[in-house]
């Protein structure tokens, strides 16, 4: 009894992997880049941070070309204007406002990453929603995002996720 117990299941499990075998699989890729990068609500967002952080950026400038300019006139009157007090004076000056504008720099461009990341996390939310959406829709069976070595442009549907967003 029990062999044949067991021999019913262990048939009716090999039934159900022939069916699931058999049945179609929908699948479907999507770039989030692609996406992230073409939307104009994206676009916006970046326009409007790097204007935010034109100022910082032209103060860096600023302060390069002066920085610049000091190392020329040291360069230019290290042996005949300058004392040697002057000189050292002068290349301490250079030495310190060499670091405070690395730290300048450092330090503004840390920021626009956290803050340029903050608003890809926002988008990226919207966009893998809206995947959702068009899985559900269409009735996709997996969905997965860019990084795959190989997809088929037919089962690409970031255009169609794209589209959607932008009409939005």
């Amino acid at each position: 009894m029990l062999k044949r117990s067991l021999f019913v299941v262990a048939a009716l499990v090999a039934m159900m992997q022939t069916s699931v075998a058999s049945a179609e699989l929908k699948v479907g890729v999507y770039d989030a880049r692609k996406i992230l990068e073409a939307l104009p609500s994206v676009q916006k967002e970046f326009k409007n941070l790097n204007a935010e952080f034109e100022p910082k950026q032209k103060e860096i400038a600023d302060k390069q070309q002066s920085l610049l300019k000091l190392k020329e006139d040291i360069e230019k009157n290290a042996g005949t204007i300058y004392s040697e007090t002057d000189l050292q004076t002068k290349q301490l000056e250079y030495q310190s406002k060499r670091r405070e504008l690395q730290l300048l720099a450092e330090d503004t461009e840390r920021l626009f990453n956290v803050r340029r990341n903050e608003a890809i996390r926002k988008f990226q939310t919207s966009v893998d929603l809206e995947v959702r959406k068009v899985a559900q829709e269409e009735g996709y069976d997996l969905v997965l995002r860019s990084g795959v070595m190989f997809a088929s442009p037919k089962v690409d549907i970031t255009q169609k996720v794209l589209k959607r967003m932008s009409s939005q």
